[in-house]
């Protein structure tokens, strides 16, 4: 298992929540506590995956919790994906339609 870290930098009147490692039920529950704190300021919010390898269907559903959330408020919300995004969250997020409902940035 790869060690799993994340953090929330606020730049500019946005917030960045960034991921990295492999996230799971685990981490979901203080990924949504972070998450509906900042929509609830009206902070747009963007979620870096650039360096995460795996995420599981609890944190897909965080995510996409939030985003609705979000939407809800008009709140901009997106992800971040880069070259180093593990490919199980790549292919997650393309199984689920997310790549295509969310906004993500690559």
């Amino acid at each position: 298992m790869t060690a799993q870290s994340m953090s929330v930098n606020v730049e500019r009147d946005r917030a960045f929540v960034v991921l990295s490692g492999e996230h799971e039920a685990y981490s979901a529950d203080k990924l949504a506590r972070n998450l509906t704190s900042l929509i609830a300021e009206g902070v747009p919010v963007t979620v870096d995956l650039r360096h995460a390898t795996f995420i599981d269907s609890t944190v897909v559903g965080v995510l996409i919790g939030a985003h609705r959330r979000a939407a809800d408020t008009g709140i901009e919300f997106a992800l971040l994906l880069g070259s180093e995004t593990g490919w199980p969250v790549r292919r997650l997020l393309e199984v689920t339609g997310l790549d295509s409902e969310l906004d993500v940035v690559d």
